[in-house]
């Protein structure tokens, strides 16, 4: 019996170890990249908690009122901007403020003290910091940043957008808001 008790643990340890190496080696490595999300495995995405405690805080808040937030969004300095013949700013404020809606649930009294703001980025594919190849293949992203009333930032992500149409730049807007309400 002990005859076979050796080989039979040899073996279950050999196959922990090479799973275990396996795993390593085709897990995805790049810092920050969430995929907790069927949109956020579609683009790159950076998120990011500061204080979870806080976070569930400003995600009653937005369950319990319209949330005003502000926005902007910044175009490129070394390539003509083309973004507004997609989306203006007041279009994707509508599609924003429509994803945070979804998630209201009944005016409550709830302390209003998160200040949300997102912005939508339009890469500057003629910028000569750009790094590499790679870093031109995206048409933009999309921040949201959820701020306390220290000013101290609790949540943050960003979310990619592949080209120029309102489509795509719609999927990232709403796809933040699922984020920061999901995160947990």
């Amino acid at each position: 019996m002990k005859k076979f008790i050796y080989p039979i643990l040899l073996l279950v340890i050999s196959y922990l170890v090479v799973g275990s190496i396996y795993d390593e080696i085709t897990k995805d490595k790049t810092p920050g990249k969430a995929k907790r999300l069927e949109c956020q495995k579609k683009v790159t995405t950076f998120e990011k908690s500061f204080d979870i405690n806080e976070l569930f805080l400003a995600q009653k808040q937005v369950e319990s009122e319209k949330i005003a937030f502000q926005s902007h969004i910044e175009k490129p300095l070394y390539s003509p901007s083309v973004i507004e013949e997609y989306i203006t700013l007041e279009q994707s404020d509508g599609i924003f403020q429509n994803a945070l809606d979804s998630y209201f649930k009944a005016k409550n009294s709830i302390d209003n003290r998160y200040k949300f703001a997102y912005y939508i980025y339009e890469n500057d594919k003629n910028n000569p910091g750009k790094k590499n190849k790679k870093s031109t293949l995206y048409a933009g992203y999309v921040v949201f940043d959820v701020k306390n009333d220290k000013n101290q930032t609790i949540y943050k992500v960003q979310i990619d957008f592949m080209e120029h149409n309102k489509n795509s730049i719609e999927q990232s807007l709403k796809c933040t808001v699922e984020s920061f309400m999901t995160f947990m």
